[in-house]
């Protein structure tokens, strides 16, 4: 064990039977590396359909070089970058119970391209152990992400851990979310994880799935346009039934919006019961328009 920036670091080289592939500093070529030979929790969200930002579609293509891969490097991600020790720190001073520590990347005993690579562990003074992420977010959550939960799920898989906490700072809210280990979720993960590995190793594309993430991911796989001509088959007649049930569908959202602006008048907010479901918003004088509040 080594001290460093305040935590102490803990990489033996087995873990519960977890075999180290290395300490690696985020970002450098061996943590490129390494990456790239397996599948990481940040990951496994995405792949279980969790991520409302990307595809499992969309990473797939990025994986196997099709479509650009940019780093990140925006200031949500610095911002937790910065915070992460000292949220750890903080964690540990309500805890004193465990001790807290960095590790190194590990891999699964058995399917040796599911990783593992925490933020942190942590060890109670009964001698037993947790997994600790660490998360920031600008709004408050009413539920814990099933992204970040699938994440957990995945590391204590690999080191072979029962629990585990998720420590965020969301909207200015301290938050511990306690996580058990799932038997259930865990085979589930194991299933979805190998498929995707399947289809990196051979180059095959995953399913469509419908989301806007896979989309643009095609958009990026054909950024050429040929004068050139394709017969669509079924699928074109499935494109244009599509089209026209989603035509039908934005009318009668339209005149229930209607409805509802001519129901609540000049107010902002649109309840049913004690939950918000529509709210008048503008742009400084301009005329208002309606939101529907489907997470509220």
């Amino acid at each position: 064990m080594t001290e460093q920036q305040g935590i102490a670091w803990h990489t033996p080289d087995e873990f519960n039977g977890a075999p180290l592939l290395g300490v690696f500093e985020t970002g450098s070529p061996e943590w490129h590396g390494a990456r790239s030979e397996g599948i990481g929790g940040s990951e496994i969200g995405t792949i279980m359909g969790l991520n409302p930002w990307e595809s499992a579609f969309a990473l797939w293509a990025k994986r196997t070089g099709q479509i650009p891969n940019p780093p990140v490097d925006n200031w949500s991600v610095r911002f937790g970058k910065a915070f992460e020790d000292p949220i750890l720190e903080m964690w540990q001073a309500e805890h004193p119970e465990y001790t807290v520590y960095k590790t190194g990347t590990y891999r699964h005993p058995v399917h040796s391209f599911i990783h593992a690579n925490p933020d942190a562990i942590a060890q109670h003074k009964d001698g037993s152990w947790i997994v600790i992420e660490v998360k920031t977010a600008r709004s408050g959550w009413r539920e814990t992400p099933p992204a970040y939960v699938a994440q957990v799920q995945h590391y204590m898989n690999v080191l072979n851990l029962p629990r585990s906490v998720i420590v965020a700072v969301a909207g200015w809210t301290w938050e511990e979310r306690w996580v058990d280990a799932d038997q259930w979720q865990t085979e589930t993960q194991i299933l979805a994880a190998t498929r995707f590995w399947e289809h990196l190793v051979q180059v095959v594309k995953p399913v469509w799935d419908g989301s806007k993430a896979t989309y643009e991911a095609e958009r990026h796989l054909h950024p050429s346009i040929e004068d050139d001509e394709k017969q669509l088959g079924e699928l074109g007649v499935e494109l244009l039934d599509a089209q026209e049930r989603f035509d039908e569908a934005e009318r009668d959202l339209l005149a229930i919006k209607a409805q509802v602006l001519d129901a609540m008048g000049n107010a902002k907010h649109g309840m049913v019961g004690d939950r918000r479901v529509a709210a008048r918003q503008a742009r400084g004088s301009g005329t208002p328009w309606l939101v529907v509040k489907r997470d509220q």
